[in-house]
This record gives C-alpha cells, structure tokens and sequence, in this order.
C-alpha cells in the first residue's frame, strides 16, 4: 500500500494570541522573528520539495490599507467579542503594532518553487464554538470582503480546532475542513510524544452532504516550555512510526504545526526538519504520496469547480 502525508500550518500571527498577550507574545511574534520563521519554513519544504497546507486567518493575510477598509465590520464584531478582538485593535493602534499584517506571508508561501495551497483559518481567529449563527454570517460577510487569496480558500482549519457550524462552510465554497483532534489535557497531550506505537488515522467517513473532514493529525511538538523536555530522537521515532503506518495500512499521516511556534523556539525547525527528511525518504521510496488538503479532497472524489481541477 501507499501511505498519505499532509501537512498543515495553522497561520495566525498575533492573532492566535489575541486573547492573551503579553510580553512573550509581543516579543517573539514581532514582524522580524515571524518573517524569519515562515522564510525558514518555506525555505526547507523547497529542500525536499514537500507542499504543504497554509491555512492564514484571513485578517492576518491582509494588507494594511486592505484591513483598514474592513475595519468598520471589525469593530463592529469587536463589539461582542471584547475581549478577544478589542486587545488586537488596541495593540495595533496603541501598542506594538506588529503582527497583525502578514500579507507578505501569503505571497510567500504562494511564490515558492513548491506548490502550496492557501487555505483559511477563520476571518478573526475567534473560535467558531462560541459564536452563534449572526456572528457566524458577520465573519463570513467579511471573508467575502478579503483581498487576497485567502478569500479564495478551498479547505479550512478552525480556530484552536473547535469545529463548529461545519454546515455553512459549503456557502463560502470550502470544500473540507480540518477534524478536532480528541480533546485532552495539556499533561496527556504532553504523554503522547511518548507513544512510540501511535497509528497513522484512517478516511473519516461522509458525515453529510456538504464540506469533507479531513484526519485531524498529530501536532509537531512544539520546542517550548515543559514540551523542550521531550527529546527530538522520541518525537521522530513516534514520527516515524505514524508513518510507517501509514504506508502498511493506506492511511493518513497528517502533522500541522504554526510557523508561530517556530518565531517563539526555532529549535521546532530542527525538529520538522527531521521529520520532513524521513517523509522525503518515503516518498522516493514509493511508500507515501504527499498531499495538501485540497488534494486529499480529490482523492476522495469531492467535485469540484473547473477552475480548481
């Protein structure tokens, strides 16, 4: 059998933070250590020749002049979520004022010799388990607004994987979305880097006639606080064996990470690396395909537009 490999990055700036900055988040998620963390990860897929999912928050992937034209609708969603959005809007206006634009992110990861596929992680990054069907429609008027090719998304991956409202995906034209991995707490999510005999996950079924779910997957272990604590060698022989997996069984061996947990502990570059070697090997060897979401939908069979094909 052929084994699947996905990856998938969750891009978000100081988005995914909004709720919770601080001096940490301001000092590494700045302009200068996020543009060196999304050049170092392009630049390895590039190595290897290894596409992958980008999946921007949609005001994250937007210009200045481009934010400031929505910002009306923005402060109007502020408004119910005070304090999520309010913090962004006052940081951008007040504070550091970094961050918060990552336009030129897309354009990267769109300009590399390697094919990606931009996909979207929400318009706010606010989690869709706490909006109601209003603050759902608000979002999704906005998403219809942005400028950029995040606009244009196929696939998505919802904020801090609470999955919600999957049923009005079909409206805005995206075809799948990212599953939630199995709730746990930090401790027993820390515990599973130590499963050496993890298993690769298999099809999700249909559930409906509107977006396809796609494997949830294995966060890459992020290089900081108690996770620095897990060796490299255990992350990737668990790796590994997810993989190999994979390609006994036919089924699917999806990683996503954040470029953002690369800018606050770059030794979480080292340890991808690593990972991506071994899926390189894989590949050449004709035990895995690599594949993006939107090419898992194909494969599955999801019709899509002329212009997608």
């Amino acid at each position: 059998m052929t084994g699947r490999f996905i990856l998938s990055f969750d891009c978000e700036g100081k988005w995914g933070v909004a709720d919770h900055l601080g001096p940490g988040e301001h000092r590494a998620l700045g302009d200068a250590p996020l543009r060196r963390a999304y050049r170092s990860v392009v630049a390895l897929l590039d190595e290897f020749d290894i596409p992958a999912t980008f999946a921007f928050v949609g005001l994250f992937g937007e210009d200045h002049s481009s934010f400031q034209r929505l910002r009306p609708a923005i402060e109007q969603l502020a408004a119910r979520a005070a304090d999520y959005l309010q913090p962004a809007l006052d940081d951008m206006d007040h504070g550091s004022r970094e961050g918060w634009h990552g336009d030129w992110a897309v354009e990267l990861a769109g300009a590399t010799r390697t094919q990606h596929e931009i996909a979207m992680h929400g318009v706010t990054h606010f989690p869709w388990d706490r909006m109601d069907e209003a603050f759902v429609a608000d979002e999704m008027a906005i998403y219809a607004e942005l400028e950029g090719p995040v606009g244009r998304s196929r696939t998505m991956v919802f904020p801090r994987n609470k999955v919600a409202h999957a049923d009005r995906l079909p409206s805005i034209g995206i075809e799948a979305y990212r599953l939630a991995p199995r709730r746990r707490s930090r401790l027993e999510s820390l515990a599973t880097e130590f499963n050496l005999l993890e298993r690769a996950e298999r099809d999700p079924a249909r559930r409906d006639a509107g977006s396809i779910p796609i494997p949830a997957g294995y966060f890459v272990n992020w290089q900081s606080g108690l996770r620095r604590l897990v060796p490299q060698a255990v992350s990737e022989l668990r790796f590994g064996h997810i993989l190999d997996d994979a390609w006994r069984s036919g089924g699917v061996a999806h990683f996503w990470l954040h470029p953002e947990n690369i800018a606050s502990a770059p030794a979480t570059l080292d340890l991808l690396r690593r990972m991506i070697r071994r899926v390189a090997r894989a590949r050449d060897a004709g035990r895995c395909t690599v594949q993006t979401q939107i090419d898992y939908c194909r494969q599955m069979k999801i019709a899509l537009p002329p212009e997608v094909e």
